[in-house]
């Protein structure tokens, strides 16, 4: 998992068939995007920190525009 890499999880705070985008790595969590479906295309529901853990990755990597690289 890196940052730009779309995520969902079956954790009980992720609606059912959203979709996010790992924006920041720190440690074992992830700050993440989350979206109504596909990000980028639905409702930005909101951003929230996440176990690595918790996530299950997709295999999509996407660049936000907004993301910090260090």
């Amino acid at each position: 998992m890196q940052i730009g890499s779309i995520v969902r999880s079956v954790h009980i705070a992720v609606p059912q068939g959203a979709r996010g985008i790992v924006m920041r790595i720190l440690g074992d969590m992830a700050m993440v995007a989350w979206y109504e479906g596909e990000p980028g295309v639905t409702k930005l529901l909101n951003t929230e920190p996440f176990f690595l853990e918790d996530l299950i990755d997709t295999g999509d990597v996407i660049r936000p525009a907004n993301t910090v690289v260090h």
